[in-house]
């Protein structure tokens, strides 16, 4: 979001019309939001009312059979399912800039708008970053990595490890990308199959080399919010900026990830105790993944890249 837009907003706030910071200021934050390219806007977003909710998979479809002209009927069967139990989490961020700073800046600059800003892109890293690789320990989400291979009753009814194909510790290949890609549908019951991979920097940029020394170019697609990525086979591959474990890509159905909106990003004043503008941006919600997954690990990357 422009600082100068925020700062319009903050404006009103600070006339007799405090009653429009919820709507204006928050609306701005949200709009902000959704113009950042990262996995935050990869995702899908619905609202949800609770603060629990369950993680549920389709593990086995019903059963068919053949039978004979007038023969019986085939005994009644039903498809099978695992889920797993989670509670809403709760992000914030806190941000200061004292009233020197603001006069200080006079017009050259919206000092209050930017670090508002600034505070809000901090969130939406943090909700990317944690989309793909948070354990659900420290009062956070559990990511996409976790889900699976910690909540092992939603991806196989066995209760074993999700869909993860180990590399053995050679350098990484475009047939292990479709060896990860096919253990995904493979637990995809129904025909499930990713669209999505997401991986470091420096993993993302070996993949689009191997893709570019077999067929000479890498076609790209667009994602949610028009941002436009590369792919590997079709698979979108998005990377994430904060993630450093260079021998893990993910695989997933982003169709099927949603991002469970308890309250969305909302900006408020918090109490004056010196001459400075104290403020906080907070917001509560949590994440399902459901649909194909899988994990590919223990590989290398070639140095320096």
């Amino acid at each position: 979001m422009p600082s100068y837009e925020i700062q319009k907003a903050l404006d009103l706030a600070s006339s007799a019309a405090a009653y429009f910071i919820p709507e204006l200021v928050d609306g701005g934050l949200r709009d902000f939001a959704a113009k950042v390219p990262s996995l935050y806007n990869a995702v899908n977003k619905r609202p949800w009312a609770t603060n629990t909710y369950f993680i549920r998979k389709r593990l086995s479809l019903p059963g068919a059979s053949w039978s004979i002209d007038g023969g019986p009927l085939p005994a009644a069967t039903q498809s099978t399912y695992g889920r797993t139990f989670k509670t809403m989490k709760y992000l914030y961020t806190r941000g200061e800039v004292t009233g020197p700073m603001i006069r200080a800046a006079g017009t050259y600059f919206d000092a209050l708008g930017s670090e508002v800003e600034a505070h809000q892109q901090a969130m939406v890293e943090r909700l990317s970053t944690d989309i793909a690789t948070a354990d659900g320990g420290a009062n956070d989400l559990t990511g996409i990595l976790y889900q699976i291979t910690d909540d092992s009753s939603i991806y196989t009814a066995t209760g074993g490890a999700g869909a993860v194909v180990n590399g053995g510790g050679g350098a990484l290949t475009l047939n292990m990308l479709d060896k990860m890609i096919d253990a995904a549908s493979d637990i995809g019951v129904g025909g499930g199959s990713v669209n999505t991979i997401v991986a470091t920097r420096p993993v993302a940029r070996m993949i689009k080399s191997l893709v570019a020394a077999q067929i000479q170019y890498v076609n790209t697609t667009s994602i949610a919010a028009g941002f436009e990525v590369p792919t590997f086979n079709g698979v979108a591959i998005v990377q994430d900026n904060h993630w450093k474990d260079n021998t893990k890509v993910l695989a997933f159905d982003r169709n099927r990830a949603t991002l469970l909106v308890h309250q969305d990003f909302t900006y408020e004043e918090l109490a004056k105790t010196k001459d400075s503008v104290d403020f906080m941006i907070k917001w509560y919600g949590g994440f399902i993944l459901e649909g194909a997954a899988s994990l590919l690990t223990n590989f290398t990357i070639t140095s320096g890249i």
